[in-house]
């Protein structure tokens, strides 16, 4: 887990470097998306598999994919390859992390488990807590490339682990693996994200193109629900959604993933593009949240047991949902500690409300579904930061491109904001550029607000009668 979290945030802090480098911002919205997208349609076919064939096969097999994607995305040579190599990293990532959060609900029961809980979630802050800065001095030091090789020996040491140490009985049973509905769930995901990415090109929201790649995706997407209907063991049982816990978690799960992928993904861009301080300045930025979500989810999975799930996800959504209200009020001008102060309390808030909507529904599920209930909290979590990246995207790039076209500024020129090295002295027309970029980040940051208040306001009215239960 370590290695999934140090990986995912040291390329952070290195990819406003890689756009500039590569000189192609209009892709830096797909580095993250394809990840996402990737490791968000296959998390629910993986957990079937974990529940079918045990969860050291499909562990191994994740990581080992997550490593040859890591090692290929330090070796792309162009921003299209680097958004292809980033899709295969996806495809490991998906596999690794429902892997080991289901083992975890394998060994131990909710009150042992609210003790481990914590001990990963710290796990997960101090390899988050040290990503940003790590990857800061790696891009600046030696290149950005080296963000991608950091954690691979890490990884391989993990396999190693788990191949001697890990070890399960799994009882053999005939399954019929729900190709056709994996399939249809990628292709209608896919199509989605891509009707969001063309709207910021050529004819934009109105053109033909989207227009049927809209149409393609529900489509796809309502086959898909017919076909899991049908389907002797489907890769996302629609049964489950007859529980409350299933669709409250699910929904919360993916409002929460919208604003934590937006925050992640263009807080960095804001504080190195237009506030100009340089790569080191991103990593600082995340840094509060980062420490505040160790310390959070360390008491996260025992505030829930105190309090119980209502109010531990009340209180969770509203700490994120401040932050994000403070995220709006931070302009090119606004002292550093309003930003520092919403990114802490971001982490506040994430830390208990990701272990109260595990934990939760991993109890409302027998064994035989765990391995599919907690795939799904990354599932929607994952769509929604899929689907909230790209849509965070293209209102920014059509706020930019306006923006840069009102005042007659050289549109090429933005890459350059992105240099690693902050803090040096700007030219007039630099300046009018990290003000314009400024402005245009503006209404992304006022999206996410809305999306964190949609999130508290959903837990306030449907979640009152939700409790911890295990199966029979």
């Amino acid at each position: 887990m370590a290695v999934v979290a140090l990986e995912t945030t040291v390329v952070v802090t290195a990819l406003p470097t890689i756009a500039g480098e590569l000189d192609r911002l209009d892709l830096y919205p797909w580095v993250f998306s394809a990840y996402l997208l990737t490791s968000t349609v296959t998390v629910p076919l993986y957990g079937k598999l974990a529940d079918v064939f045990g969860r050291r096969r499909v562990f191994l097999f994740g990581m080992v994919v997550f490593l040859a994607g890591s090692i290929l995305c330090g070796l792309a040579r162009s921003m299209t390859e680097l958004v292809v190599f980033r899709a295969i990293q996806g495809l490991g990532a998906g596999a690794v992390m429902p892997s080991i959060f289901t083992v975890v609900a394998d060994l131990y029961r909710i009150h042992e488990r609210a003790k481990i809980q914590g001990v990963f979630s710290t796990l997960w802050g101090i390899a988050s807590l040290v990503g940003p800065g790590l990857g800061a001095w790696l891009t600046i030091t030696w290149s950005w490339r080296s963000v991608f090789f950091i954690g691979v020996p890490f990884g391989l040491a993990a396999v190693v682990f788990f191949i001697c140490f890990f070890k399960e009985r799994v009882e053999p049973r005939k399954v019929s693996l729900d190709v056709a509905g994996s399939l249809l769930l990628m292709g209608g995901l896919t199509a989605l994200l891509l009707a969001l990415t063309q709207g910021t090109e050529g004819p934009g929201w109105t053109s033909p193109l989207l227009l049927l790649l809209l149409a393609a995706s529900l489509l796809m997407l309502g086959s898909f629900i017919v076909v899991e209907r049908r389907a002797p063991d489907p890769v996302l049982p629609l049964d489950l959604f007859k529980l409350r816990v299933m669709s409250v978690s699910s929904a919360a799960n993916f409002l929460s993933g919208a604003v934590l992928f937006g925050v992640t993904s263009y807080v960095p861009l804001f504080v190195q593009g237009a506030r100009g301080e340089g790569a080191a300045g991103a990593g600082a930025a995340l840094t509060p949240m980062l420490v505040t979500w160790s310390l959070s989810g360390f008491v996260g999975p025992r505030l829930l047991l105190r309090f119980g799930f209502r109010a531990t996800a009340i209180g969770s959504t509203l700490l994120i949902a401040l932050g994000a209200a403070g995220l709006v009020l931070v302009g090119l001008d606004a002292p550093p500690i309003v930003l520092y102060v919403s990114m802490a309390l971001f982490g506040f808030g994430f830390g208990p409300s990701t272990s109260a909507f595990l934990i939760l529904l991993q109890e409302a599920v027998p064994w035989s579904q765990r391995g599919v209930a907690t795939s799904s909290t990354q599932l929607f979590r994952s769509l929604g930061g899929t689907i909230g990246v790209a849509l965070l995207g293209s209102i920014l790039h059509v706020s930019l491109t306006g923006r840069i076209a009102a005042s007659g500024l050289d549109p090429s020129a933005v890459g350059s904001l992105l240099a690693p090295h902050g803090g040096s002295a700007a030219s007039a027309a630099e300046m009018a550029l990290r003000a314009a970029l400024g402005g245009a980040l503006q209404p992304v940051f006022g999206l996410i607000f809305l999306i964190a208040a949609a999130t508290l306001l959903m837990v306030l009215v449907f979640a009152r009668d939700v409790r911890l239960t295990r199966p029979a």
